[in-house]
């Protein structure tokens, strides 16, 4: 049987004690990886430009050497649209976590969280999910707060549950988890998600928090 092709990581982090550390991570991952490593913005912006570039996944450090890793994020998302993009760093403030996400990341992990837990939220931004160390969640929550309702600027409200579900999501949750987190079953979660799409006018999770974003439900 044909071998199944190596996935492929853009790895930007000038520290090499962490790029070790990544090269043990995706080996937690079981599929094969490639990963190419950059040490700084200007190696990762000349990767980016290369006319047959591809990956499947992308790792951006904030605190690059020569440019802000925010920068290189905005590049990755303008030159491959639908790359998963997470941002490994060791900066919990508020205002760089909101940037990252205004960049185009689809999360936002932290250097401190184990080898493990990094593996589990690669995983899941894979699998379309949008991970966030638990430490830094609390940001996602005190911005959205917890109204009964949100108005979307085309006048539809989202229910404090649809909103309370999309911040889940947000965070990288599952529907499975959604539900255990809400204490409603899994269909239930399933009947809010359609509900949230229509009154969105989308089709996807990504494109529903794109849109909850530009609609100031997520504070970011």
């Amino acid at each position: 049987m044909p071998s199944t092709p190596a996935l492929s990581v853009l790895l930007v982090e000038d520290d090499l004690v962490f790029q070790e550390t990544f090269v043990r991570v995706f080996a937690l991952l079981g599929e094969e990886w490639e990963i190419q490593a950059c040490p700084d913005g200007a190696s990762a912006l000349a990767a980016l430009a290369e006319p047959d570039c591809h990956y499947n996944l992308a790792l951006i450090d904030i605190g690059l050497p020569d440019i802000s890793g925010i920068d290189v994020i905005a590049a990755a998302r303008l030159r491959l649209a639908e790359l998963p993009i997470m941002v490994t760093t060791a900066f919990t403030a508020e205002e760089t976590f909101l940037s990252a996400i205004r960049a185009g990341a689809h999360g936002y992990l932290l250097k401190g969280d184990t080898e493990e837990s990094l593996a589990h939220s690669i995983g899941q931004v894979m699998a379309g999910q949008y991970p966030v160390s638990p430490a830094l969640a609390r940001h996602l929550f005190r911005l959205a707060g917890s109204p009964s309702a949100m108005p979307l600027s085309n006048g539809v409200s989202l229910s404090r549950r649809e909103l309370e579900l999309l911040q889940l999501i947000a965070k990288g949750s599952s529907y499975a988890n959604c539900a255990e987190e809400m204490r409603i079953s899994l269909s239930t979660v399933q009947t809010h998600i359609r509900n949230m799409y229509r009154k969105l006018e989308v089709n996807n999770q990504r494109q529903a928090i794109v849109k909850a974003q530009s609609s100031g439900l997520l504070g970011f």
